[in-house]
Parts: C-alpha cells; sequence; structure tokens
C-alpha cells in the first residue's frame, strides 16, 4: 500500500472515519461493548501503516486525538459525555486530508475513486462477514462494511457540487438502495442481503462513478 499517493492517503482517512462511526452508533445503540474494537481499528488496523504519510505530511495530531477517544470511551456512561473527544478525532483526521492539495481535493474524479475503494472494501468486509451458509459469522466486518458505505456517502454528500444534478440524484438513489443491506448497525439475525445482492446492488454505484 503506497500511503504517499494521495488516493491511498485519503482513502485510509476515510476508513477510519467509516469505523469511527460505526463505533459511535454501536455506542449510541447501547452497545458499549461492541463499539470498543471500532473506537481501536483505526489505531491499531490503519495508523501504523500511514505513519510515514503522516510524517512526511507533518500531520502529529491525529494519533494522540484516536488514543484520547478510546480511553475516553473506555470510562462508559452517556454518549454525551465522548462528544467532544469524538469531534476531536475527526477534526484530527479532516485536519490531515487538509494537506492533500486542495486542487485534487476538489476534483471529481479523485472524490469519485475515494468512493469507488470505500465500496470495494466494504463489499469484501461484508462477504467476509457472512460464511458459507449464507448466515453472518462476523459481525465486526458486517458493521465495518456498514460504516464505508456511510463514509463513502458522505463523500458524495460533501462533493455533491462536484456531480450535475442528474448524477449526483442517481448516486444518491443507488446508495439508499445498497445501503438497505444494513438496516441497522446491529447485524440483523439473517443477511438481508446476499453478497451476490449486495454486489448487483453495487453495480450502479461502481458504473456511475466509474465515469470520471
Amino acid at each position: 500500500m503506497n500511503v504517499t499517493n494521495p488516493g491511498v492517503y485519503a482513502t485510509n482517512l476515510a476508513m477510519m472515519k467509516g469505523h469511527l462511526t460505526v463505533a459511535r452508533e454501536l455506542y449510541q445503540e447501547g452497545e458499549q461493548t461492541a463499539a470498543q474494537p471500532h473506537f481501536g481499528h483505526p489505531i491499531h488496523e490503519l495508523y501504523e501503516p500511514m505513519a510515514p504519510a503522516f510524517e512526511e505530511r507533518g500531520v502529529d495530531d491525529v494519533e494522540p486525538a484516536l488514543e484520547a477517544l478510546i480511553a475516553d470511551t473506555r470510562e462508559g456512561g452517556e454518549w454525551g459525555s465522548h462528544d467532544e473527544a469524538y469531534e476531536a478525532a475527526f477534526d484530527a483526521i479532516d485536519g490531515a486530508l487538509e494537506t492533500v492539495d486542495a486542487d485534487l481535493r476538489g476534483d471529481v474524479a479523485f472524490q469519485s475513486r475515494i468512493q469507488l475503494a470505500l465500496l470495494s472494501q466494504a463489499m469484501h468486509e461484508y462477504q467476509e462477514a457472512i460464511g458459507d451458509d449464507g448466515e453472518f459469522v462476523n459481525v465486526l466486518e458486517y458493521q465495518d462494511s456498514f460504516g464505508f458505505v456511510q463514509i463513502a456517502r458522505e463523500q458524495l454528500e460533501q462533493h455533491a457540487d462536484l456531480y450535475d444534478d442528474e448524477t449526483r440524484d442517481e448516486l444518491m438513489a443507488a446508495y439508499d438502495a445498497t445501503l438497505k443491506a444494513w438496516p441497522s448497525v446491529v447485524a440483523p439475525a439473517s443477511p438481508v442481503m446476499t453478497p451476490g445482492e449486495l454486489s448487483a446492488s453495487l453495480f450502479k454505484l461502481e458504473a456511475t462513478l466509474g465515469q470520471y
């Protein structure tokens, strides 16, 4: 993984956000224990490979913010008491993204490829979540995939002005259809979509984003 590549760098930052989004939603649903691994994933799965890029770009506040959020949420209690630490972590990630050239961040192809990368990872995670019998064998992967699609859609919303009205509406509708695979952050008793059905649902998004 070439983390010095701006697209890889930005995608991994978006994946950090996906993990934190899932963690927050689980916590808010009363699933504090289930939330903890997701609070830790940005550090334990993504930070070390990203460290050279952070150093090269002079980013030094992401790790402390993520570690502070982990420590803060371990204390339990109402979610509101953790809002500040959560926002600080997101702000640090957004600050790291600001080191990518502004012209690149405002490029429709760049933003579309980030979404495509997130959707591809979500598909992989969803496949890993489901066993040969068609039932869930790893709900952590289900939750990760949910987070990545949520963040991909947020990428579209944040950069909606890069797309013409018709394309933006088509993409929003395709995201809505795809997100039916995740009726909630807590996994349902059985998958709503098979991996094959999810792959078919993702095709519209992939084909439209792939035009750029």
